[in-house]
């Protein structure tokens, strides 16, 4: 199992190769023999052999080697085709966050994208390779949707859940869970995997007991830690592994989630081959492609990895790409050495239904990876004009897209305000990685309805507002104009609810804020937007670390200063000053509950009765009368937060405009190593019968050039 150093031997051909080049050589030095004369006789000259008959001998020995080397050349690619070696040709059809992008790429792209067009080109990929002789199986590798308004489409009471009813459509052999699947909770969760029934769901490093909804898919067969199909007599394990980070990036609540992944999935590796499973594919969602080349190399018996959760676009310079995608990531495939040495192809889409994955591989009997085939590789997903475009599936079209195009237009037709500044929701640099014109926005909507709303709750009016800048998901500049309900949905997809949390100490403010800057180098949903307070840090600070049992284990040096905005010391110095008061702060619920690694104390936290989304909304419409002006947001910030050293600055400074979404800790260090490793191709002997050939006719062409000038030799 696995990528093996060499390809299967030729031994009899080539045997047969030099049997024919001895018999030649025996030919040219075969000696006349004469009668036994004992008459003494002169001594003969030795006899002359002309450079032209050992030319043509040459030029004769090269043209039979060449044509043995078609020979082979020709019964390996039948062999192939056939399979009369044993051979299986693999081609898996992959992608990965989907992410809810139903209808099109973008409205910049409406010709690209859209899961109808998506579907279309999978099945016409599909159906090229089955009559190929291939065998073919389909994967997603997690984030099958996303909160945001194509979502919220499926929430109502007698709706479908559209993206459930799409992935039918499309047909899968296994769908690995990701991140985005919990967002809003297990029950959700539970509801998608009920209604998309035609394929299990695969993680081999979750627990569900806990959760009474999943645990009976489990009992169902609808979720399980890896998916076995058989195709063309040959067994193909697809196992699933989903990121350890899940517990505080997304809300698993009751579903345990297991860090160990190397062991859990080598145990399930080592399960399925025992049962008889001879090809082995590994289906994560890990969030950076560095987390599958650190799992590979502590892994054996894997063929294939199929990522998700990265937004990496793998390609080369014959890779046609959407508009406006930037330099790729690396090549298609990657690859990533295992335990034992051997070799594995690594490969991802960018996701959101614009690109499908082709990975093909050639399988020997014994289930190892003997070739990759030079035709894999992404193929966009475009429409229009362009001279790869692909029609709609006409039934997705009329059972989802449609339908969710429709509410969407709605939304859009539905203003809530306008805005006299562009607003930048930028993930990097932006968002994540500085204060910014719409995190303030955001942290002072917050604020505005957790005082607005206190008193009706019992609970103290919040004076600190922080919003998580993973929670700003538009990753765009909002231009000068109006926005609509739609626009608020894309800023604030999730769901979350604007919850209070009271009796926040001094010290534990301290160790709030410095969870907020520990990952700012890179980009870190968990930095912090704020209001009602300024923030004064160092980011060349120790960072804090914080252990899988939600204790500090590094409490961190960055923060320099905390001062509210009625001037208000809470931390000057690095040190949280003595005798300042507790207070209490308004977040989201995601936080409050641990999210992003948050540590909020036992404050009491009390939910009040509106989402993210409906809190940008109540207070662009009413908070600021409809409008928000460069005055009270202007470009760059208002110096809510700063950054007190140069490496800051420089940092800033010096990030690629085009680092990809969640592209973080790490990831770009593994390319040199990933793309300098090279798999064995075919057709090896083959080529080497071809060398020596043209060796031969080379040298007996040069001989025959020497004949000019020479017409005897003695030898």
């Amino acid at each position: 199992m696995g990528l093996g150093a060499s390809l299967p031997s030729r031994e009899r051909k080539a045997g047969g190769d030099l049997a024919v080049g001895h018999r030649l050589r025996v030919q040219l030095g075969t000696r006349s023999h004469q009668p036994l004369n004992t008459t003494p006789v002169r001594a003969r000259r030795r006899q002359p052999v002309s450079i032209r008959r050992i030319a043509w001998a040459l030029i004769t020995l090269g043209l039979v080697t060449a044509l043995l080397g078609a020979v082979a050349a020709n019964a390996q690619d039948d062999g192939d085709a056939a399979g009369d070696s044993g051979e299986l040709q693999l081609v898996i059809l992959h992608h990965n966050d989907g992410e809810s992008q139903l209808v099109q790429a973008s409205s910049d792209l409406p010709d690209y994208g859209g899961v109808a067009r998506f579907a279309s080109l999978v099945h016409q990929l599909r159906s090229q390779a089955a009559d190929d002789g291939a065998a073919v199986i389909t994967i997603s590798s997690g984030d099958n949707f996303l909160s945001g308004p194509e979502l919220s489409v499926s929430l109502g009471d007698d709706s479908p859940f559209y993206d459930a009813l799409a992935l039918n459509l499309i047909g899968y052999d296994a769908l690995t869970i990701g991140n985005h699947e919990f967002d809003l909770g297990p029950d959700l969760l539970a509801r998608f995997i009920t209604e998309a029934t035609t394929a299990p769901f695969i993680s081999a490093n979750l627990d569900f007991s806990g959760e009474p909804a999943l645990a009976a898919l489990v009992d169902e067969g609808r979720i399980a830690p890896s998916a076995v199909v058989e195709k063309q007599g040959r067994s193909i394990g697809i196992i699933g592994a989903t990121t350890p980070e899940l517990s505080y990036i997304s809300s698993p609540r009751n579903v345990a989630v297991m860090s160990n992944v190397a062991e859990i999935v080598q145990a399930e590796i080592d399960r399925l081959t025992g049962d008889g499973v001879d090809i082995i594919v590994l289906s994560t969602h890990l969030q950076a492609l560095s987390g599958e080349t650190d799992l590979a190399a502590e892994l054996t018996g894997v063929d294939a990895i199929v990522a998700g959760g990265s937004g990496a676009l793998l390609a080369d310079d014959t890779t046609v790409l959407l508009p406006g995608d930037g330099d790729p990531y690396g090549p298609y495939p990657l690859t990533a050495t295992l335990a034992d040495g051997n070799s594995v192809p690594i490969v991802t889409t960018p996701g959101d239904y614009t690109y499908v994955g082709q990975l093909i591989l050639t399988v020997d009997a014994d289930g190892n990876v003997t070739a990759i085939d030079d035709a894999s590789g992404l193929r966009r997903v475009a429409g229009g004009d362009e001279p790869d475009a692909v029609e709609p599936h006409p039934d997705v079209v009329t059972q989802v897209t449609e339908p969710v195009a429709a509410a969407l237009e709605e939304l859009a037709a539905s203003p809530v305000g306008t805005t006299e500044v562009p607003l930048d929701g930028r993930r990097s640099p932006g968002i994540r990685t500085h204060e910014t014109n719409q995190g303030n926005l955001l942290a002072d909507a917050l604020l505005w309805n957790g005082q607005r709303l206190a008193a009706d709750f019992g609970v103290p009016e919040p004076v600190v507002a922080l919003q998580n800048g993973g929670g700003i998901r538009n990753d765009s500049v909002i231009p000068v104009g109006p926005i609509s309900e739609l626009e608020t949905f894309n800023i604030s997809p999730f769901g979350n609810f604007v919850t209070v949390i009271e009796d926040v100490s001094p010290a534990q403010m301290k160790v709030i804020f410095e969870n907020a800057v520990s990952r700012v180098e890179s980009s870190s949903g968990r930095f912090a937007q704020i209001a009602g307070m300024t923030l004064v840090y160092d980011p060349a600070g120790t960072p804090q670390e914080i252990g899988e049992d939600d204790t500090v284990t590094t409490e961190g040096s960055r923060v320099q200063s905390i001062t509210l905005d009625d001037g208000t010391a809470i931390v000057s110095d690095g040190a949280v000053v003595d005798g300042a008061p507790s207070i209490a702060l308004v977040t989201l619920n995601f936080l409050a509950n641990g999210g992003d690694q948050y540590l909020f104390g036992d404050g009491t936290r009390t939910h009040l009765g509106l989402t993210d989304q409906q809190s940008l909304a109540a207070y662009i419409a009413d908070g600021l009368g409809g409008t928000i002006t460069a005055a009270d947001y202007p470009e760059g910030g208002e110096g809510r937060i700063t950054a007190v050293a140069a490496e800051m600055d420089d940092m800033d400074d010096g990030m690629a405009d085009d680092m990809a979404d969640d592209m973080d800790d790490g990831m770009a260090d593994d390319m040199d190593d990933m793309a300098g490793e090279e798999l064995p191709a075919t057709g090896a002997e083959s080529r080497l019968l071809f060398i020596i050939a043209a060796t031969l006719v080379l040298a007996g062409l040069l001989l025959a050039s020497l004949s000019r000038r020479s017409k005897r030799l003695t030898i």
